[in-house]
């Protein structure tokens, strides 16, 4: 006697009654690595003394001479960031079992915030910087801090091109640096056969489980988010006191909205602003990334 044929057309697919966050990076790994501020009102200075030399005297009770002082000035303004969800007023009836992703969607929320805080750091590293006595000046990072490309991705002799540039530029040695780099990055010295045939490198985690946490004096932080135009990529160095971070915190409301029938809207809102103090205390070098 055969089977009946017909049971298989009434086999019950099962549906998850949760929600799962698909990959994504979900914290910020560079807000530690910045210094943190706060603004109270629309924009924030910060007034900054350049170095005085000093002069020989080479007479006795000779005239005074005077210097200008030489100073200047950098401005931090936030701006408003935000991420609005809505679910009808009958989609939790309509979803039957499955519930209602409010609580994902704050999730999620949190998770946009926190890559919002490092593309604004990311952007004050190699944008322009508003300067000078009325925040009218924009001051871009000069050549002189730059490593060019070369044709090739990163290697060590530009990694040691940056870090000699921190030496020129006399920033403190108890300054902490931090080298700001993608996957492909790690890959062109992971590759580097030559390099990573030295003894020095391989010191470097990396040739154990594929990770770089401290090398030449720099502090590895990796991101995803640094700009890339064509096959070009642009990575940072920096000291960690050249960058400053605004934030006046992450807030989330969950409102039911009468102008949308009702509807339930999840949304969260930040506040931040970022601003490169010295055009010395940061280096951008170029990688050749396909």
């Amino acid at each position: 006697m055969s089977a009946i044929q017909q049971i298989p057309e009434h086999y019950v697919t099962e549906f998850s009654t949760n929600w799962m966050h698909l990959v994504q990076q979900k914290q910020s790994r560079l807000k530690e690595y910045v210094t943190l501020d706060t603004v109270n009102g629309k924009e924030k200075t910060y007034n900054q003394i350049n170095e005085i030399a000093m002069r020989e005297i080479t007479s006795r009770a000779g005239q005074t001479t005077e210097q200008d002082l030489p100073l200047a000035k950098r401005w931090i303004r936030e701006k408003g960031y935000d991420s609005v969800n809505i679910f009808d007023e009958f989609d939790e009836r309509l979803w039957g079992t499955i519930v209602l992703p409010s609580s994902q969607t704050v999730q999620a929320h949190a998770a946009a915030y926190k890559r919002t805080c490092d593309q604004v750091i990311i952007d004050a590293l190699g944008g322009s910087a508003i300067s000078g006595a009325d925040g009218t000046t924009l001051t871009a990072l000069p050549a002189s801090q730059k490593v060019a490309i070369g044709g090739t991705g990163l290697t060590l002799g530009k990694i040691i091109a940056a870090k000699s540039l921190f030496g020129k530029n006399d920033v403190d040695e108890e300054e902490e640096l931090i080298m700001v780099y993608t996957q492909a990055q790690l890959d062109d010295l992971l590759n580097n056969v030559n390099e990573v045939k030295s003894s020095d490198f391989n010191n470097v985690r990396a040739l154990v489980d594929g990770t770089i946490t401290k090398f030449m004096g720099f502090t590895w932080v990796r991101s995803q988010r640094l700009p890339k135009a064509s096959t070009t990529r642009r990575i940072f160095a920096y000291a960690k006191s050249g960058v400053v971070l605004s934030d006046a915190g992450h807030k989330v409301m969950m409102d039911i909205r009468p102008d949308r029938n009702h509807a339930l809207q999840v949304r969260s809102v930040a506040r931040l602003g970022s601003v490169r103090l010295e055009e010395k205390k940061v280096v951008e070098i170029s990688c050749l990334e396909s």
